[in-house]
């Protein structure tokens, strides 16, 4: 089969869980012997012609460039809807896809997407899928979560308005699409720069002092933007949702002409589960995820405090940020390699995730699963689809919930009897699941 992705493009350049899937998924199907490219959204340049530019190979996989594609603003908010609905040349899609011939186009992001490469798909009989990573579209800043709380009600995009004003310029966004700074993405400085914007990101919201006439133009630009990405999404033959969560999130919007839920997974996943031993003083509960508030850090922080205070001290919390107000029972690390996931999770009773936006998936609950490792998440995390038996899924935002799931866990007998069923009953994702969605969908 000749298939072609998009993606925001290969690591290092690109990173995050959408990249990783995307890579991972492209380099199995090359693997078993599939006609494999990539087009992403590269360059912008103002005084050349839009082109698509073909590069090195990555693994085996074709990689093509588009020159002046529409912009990727990332998760940081889109500042300027307009620029973001510019027309692309359909004719220079057309013949990229009479040249390249893929049987199926599979869409990972809409981001950089001009709505003519899904009319030069359909022209050419194409078939188009779209697999769910995040909310963009829906969301210009991808999460549908602000001032502390999943977006559930915009006001019609009204709260849009304030939610971007944090937005990258349209020059910050080309120097970040250049070939420059490709070259130095990896690099010791960037890599600084870029850790210290993320620290302070989701912390705030500005809020918008303009007056009210032009927060109405600004809202109705907003709400013509998720219009036009919800029209590319409506041309696309079959939605592929990762998971149940996002399912629901999205049909909220729109109803797909075909969809199917099938949990996603990547390469490095691989099966240690093994019967573990939780004889030892302490619960060991592990959090790997960021110390944000969207994360459920808050939430998590705060029932443990309270479950401290309450004088039950026999347990410790591995987390892997520093903090400047740790509480007594934490052990901090700056940070962990993949590499190190056998030692964490050797050393690891429960993994909790009580993320408070509606999380897509969360390839850290699979990590753990694949160690046998008892999980609590909350209803918000898309991972919970895979559970092979019933897990503690807490209501975020939900303290008592939380503290009542976690005091569950200080019984031995419990985990391990969560422990076996997950060594003897978990059925894990596989990558090759998506290749029916393919070849339904090819006539």
């Amino acid at each position: 089969m000749n298939i072609l992705h998009y993606s925001l493009g290969f690591p290092p350049y690109r990173s995050g869980g959408l990249v990783k899937y995307c890579t991972d998924l492209m380099i199995v199907q090359r693997e078993q012997g599939h006609n494999v490219s990539l087009l992403w959204p590269g360059e912008m340049i103002p005084w050349a012609k839009q082109k698509i530019k073909k590069q090195l190979d990555y693994e085996g996989v074709h990689s093509y460039e588009i020159i002046n594609p529409l912009p990727v603003a990332l998760d940081e908010g889109i500042q300027n809807p307009s620029i973001y609905m510019q027309k692309g040349n359909e004719e220079i899609y057309e013949q990229f896809f009479q040249d390249v011939r893929p049987d199926v186009l599979h869409i990972h992001t809409l981001m950089g997407l001009h709505r003519e490469v899904l009319s030069a798909a359909k022209k050419s009989g194409i078939r188009t899928v779209f697999t769910t990573h995040d909310y963009y579209g829906i969301c210009p800043k991808v999460t549908l979560f602000r001032a502390g709380h999943t977006c559930d009600e915009d006001h019609d995009c009204w709260d849009c308005v304030a939610c971007n004003q944090s937005g990258l310029s349209i020059t910050k966004i080309a120097i970040m699409q250049s070939a420059a700074y490709r070259a130095m993405n990896n690099s010791a400085v960037i890599k600084a720069i870029r850790k210290r914007h993320r620290t302070q990101f989701f912390d705030e919201t500005i809020e918008e002092k303009a007056s009210e006439r032009i927060l109405l133009e600004q809202a109705d630009q907003y709400r013509r933007l998720r219009t036009f990405y919800l029209d590319m999404l409506l041309d696309i033959d079959i939605i592929h949702f990762n998971s149940t969560v996002t399912r629901d999130v999205y049909l909220r919007y729109f109803t797909p002409q075909k969809y199917k839920v099938i949990p996603i997974t990547h390469r490095d996943i691989a099966d240690h589960r093994k019967i573990k031993n939780f004889d030892h003083k302490k619960l060991c509960i592990t959090y790997l995820g960021p110390a944000k508030p969207f994360k459920g850090y808050n939430l998590l922080k705060g029932t443990l405090d309270k479950l401290w205070r309450s004088g039950k001290t026999d347990f410790e919390l591995r987390i892997y940020n520093i903090v400047s107000n740790p509480s007594p029972y934490m052990i901090m690390q700056d940070g962990y390699e993949y590499a190190e996931l056998e030692e964490i999770f050797d050393n690891t009773d429960i993994l909790v995730a009580p993320s408070v936006w509606c999380e897509t998936f969360g390839f850290t609950v699979l990590e753990a699963l694949s160690y046998a490792v008892p999980v609590i998440v909350s209803e918000n995390v898309g991972a919970k689809d895979v559970f092979p038996t019933k897990m503690p899924v807490i209501h975020s935002n939900n303290g008592q919930d939380f503290l009542d799931a976690v005091n569950e866990m200080f019984d031995r007998e419990r985990l391990k009897i969560i422990n076996r069923n997950i060594c003897e009953k978990m059925i894990f994702p596989c990558m090759n699941d998506v290749m029916g969605i393919y070849e339904e969908n090819i006539e």
